[in-house]
């Protein structure tokens, strides 16, 4: 993995750095709180994966759809893997995800899909009481019991912290297989935890080499980022532009927003986390980036090998036939990256190519960076009070809509 920081001019002090190599050592210590996810590369033990993936390839025998039910945390990190592979392995289960939409269409197709195939679903809510998920829930079990009858116990799996919540209630009402959802890791940072690699590994996806990439970052670069983002930030740089050149990294690009929104944004702080897809989004955002309010840094996602490539008949002109279209694409990037240096500060985050090792590179990264860059703007990494806000308004105009149409009723 490399990280080319020339295109920001700016440069690091040396407290700074220091400070931010502290930080780090503070996440690695053990003392912190909601920290678990730090140890997650090197506490997975062999017993423990082959455990999981003896689990996942029970419950792939099972099926051929694959629900996972949840949001935020509790499914981003997985659809950010599975689209940037290119969805399950072949012969695995089909992973959708539901219960992060309150819109019925959404669902609808899900369970169009449940009556259609042969299927197996995992809820996840480290709380046991996220508004979406529950209501997603509650309607697929319905659908799952309706059409397995009493073997939809045997198909229907829960994940949630160990202790009294509705869903562990229905563990024990029903008998559900449960997965403790680590109490230590929050759902931003819970993608290389059981939340994320079961659904991975049902998909067939390789969570080994997952984890084993995350082991090999680059340590010694932790800080230059966090701090050069920080930096950036504090000079007046609000919005942190995160592009990418394939359209197989939308889902992670959600991925990163949450990571950095949730975990920067708080007491006035934090830049506002954008992602692009280049070259679509340059045909309608392009324009802004280069002679726009210059308000934004840029962090560009690279990989140097593609999976696929296409060979441009000579049909296409002199300057394009015979070339490959991923050298276009890197012609693409590069060109990008110097024309909106001139006029933002870009980073280039480079991977070898997109496979689960790299992937993992690259998420544990970005997670000990948006802690760190957190701690150095002396915010909370691990909290999201803002959060409540909203989730109460909801409640509260529920509640008065209930009572509206009962009243009604009435």
């Amino acid at each position: 993995m490399n990280i080319d920081l020339s295109k920001t001019k700016m440069p690091v002090p040396k407290d700074m750095k220091e400070l931010a190599d502290t930080y780090l050592k503070q996440l690695q210590s053990g003392r912190m709180e909601n920290t678990g996810w730090v140890f997650l590369p090197d506490t997975w033990t062999d017993e423990a994966l082959s455990d999981l993936q003896k689990t996942a390839d029970a419950i792939a025998a099972k099926c051929t759809l694959f629900i996972v039910i949840g949001i935020g945390g509790s499914y981003l990190g997985a659809k950010a893997i599975l689209d940037a592979l290119g969805h399950s392995r072949k012969g695995r289960p089909q992973i959708r995800f539901a219960g992060y939409s309150l819109a019925g269409t959404q669902l609808r197709r899900i369970v169009t899909a449940l009556q259609e195939q042969e299927t197996c679903l995992c809820v996840i809510s480290k709380s046991g009481t996220t508004m979406e998920t529950l209501l997603a829930y509650s309607i697929l079990k319905e659908q799952m019991f309706a059409k397995y009858g009493e073997a939809a116990k045997e198909r229907i799996f829960v994940m949630t912290e160990p202790k009294d919540n509705p869903l562990r209630k229905d563990v024990r009402d029903f008998g559900f297989t449960a997965f403790d959802h680590p109490t230590d890791i929050g759902g931003r940072f819970s993608i290389l935890s059981i939340v994320g690699l079961l659904p991975l590994a049902v998909a067939g996806i390789d969570i080994r080499a997952l984890l084993q990439g995350a082991a090999d970052i680059p340590v010694d670069r932790l800080a230059d980022y966090a701090c050069t983002r920080v930096l950036l930030q504090r000079s007046g740089k609000a919005v942190e532009v995160f592009t990418y050149f394939s359209t197989d990294l939308k889902s992670f690009g959600e991925w990163i927003r949450q990571l950095f929104g949730e975990t920067e944004g708080k007491a006035g702080k934090g830049a506002y986390p954008a992602c692009l897809c280049f070259t679509p989004d340059l045909h309608s955002i392009g324009q802004f980036l280069q002679q726009g309010n210059p308000i934004y840094l840029e962090t560009m996602i690279q990989y140097e090998t593609a999976p696929d490539d296409f060979t441009i008949p000579a049909e296409a002109g002199d300057l394009y036939g015979g070339l490959t279209l991923e050298q276009i694409n890197r012609c693409a990037e590069t060109g990008v990256a110097k024309a909106h240096a001139e006029v933002a500060p870009v980073v280039v985050l480079q991977i070898e190519r997109l496979d689960e090792y790299c992937l993992g590179q690259l998420i544990y990264f970005l997670e000990l960076n948006a802690a760190i860059s957190a701690m150095l703007l002396d915010v909370n990494p691990f909290d999201q009070p803002g959060v409540e806000n909203y989730k109460r308004e909801i409640r509260q105009l529920v509640a008065e809509s209930r009572s509206t149409s009962f009243s009604t009723i009435g």
